[in-house]
Formats: structure tokens, C-alpha cells, sequence
């Protein structure tokens, strides 16, 4: 007499893949979630570079007090910019509030 063979099951390896595929595409959106904002690390990147140069400026006494102070502002400025651009209000796909 011949014995018949058992099938294998895949649902438990077919599960497994699914699962780790979800925990894969969940720590995905987690990690772009963290990302910082492509504009707003430019913007911080310029702001820093030109109040280098403005403070280097300043050291050797190339530029006077008044547009020292001046670009001081302006780099204060850029950097509120900035962290409202990465921490302001978020927008979403829908737009607005619907009333």
C-alpha cells in the first residue's frame, strides 16, 4: 500500500512574510516621519553659513556695527523661518477644515 504524501502548509511562512513586510513599511513611515524638512535644513544650513561670514565680517572690522546688527536680524529672521517651516502647522492632503 502506498502512502500518501502530506502537503506542506505555507500559511504560517505566507504569514510570517506579510507580518515582517508590515513591520517593514510601519518603521519606514515611522523613520520619514523623523525626517527633517528638506527647506527647512537648507534654510538652516544658509542662515548658518551667512552669519559666519557676517561674524567674520565683523571680527575684522569690514563691515560696520549697523549691518552687523542688521544681518544679525536677518539671521534671526531665516531661523524662526526655518523652525516654523519643521515644527509649524502641518499640512495635510485634504486641504483645509471643512465646514
Amino acid at each position: 500500500m502506498a502512502r500518501k504524501k502530506k502537503k506542506r502548509q505555507h500559511s504560517r511562512t505566507v504569514e510570517l512574510k506579510r507580518q515582517m513586510e508590515q513591520e517593514k513599511l510601519a518603521e519606514e513611515r515611522d523613520r520619514a516621519k523623523k525626517r527633517m524638512n528638506p527647506v527647512a535644513r537648507t534654510l538652516l544650513l544658509i542662515d548658518l553659513v551667512f552669519l559666519a561670514v557676517v561674524s567674520l565680517l565683523d571680527i575684522n572690522e569690514m563691515i560696520s556695527d549697523v549691518i552687523s546688527g542688521a544681518c544679525t536680524l536677518i539671521g534671526v529672521a531665516m531661523l524662526l523661518i526655518a523652525l516654523w517651516l519643521q515644527f509649524g502647522p502641518k499640512r495635510r492632503g485634504s486641504g483645509g477644515p471643512k465646514l
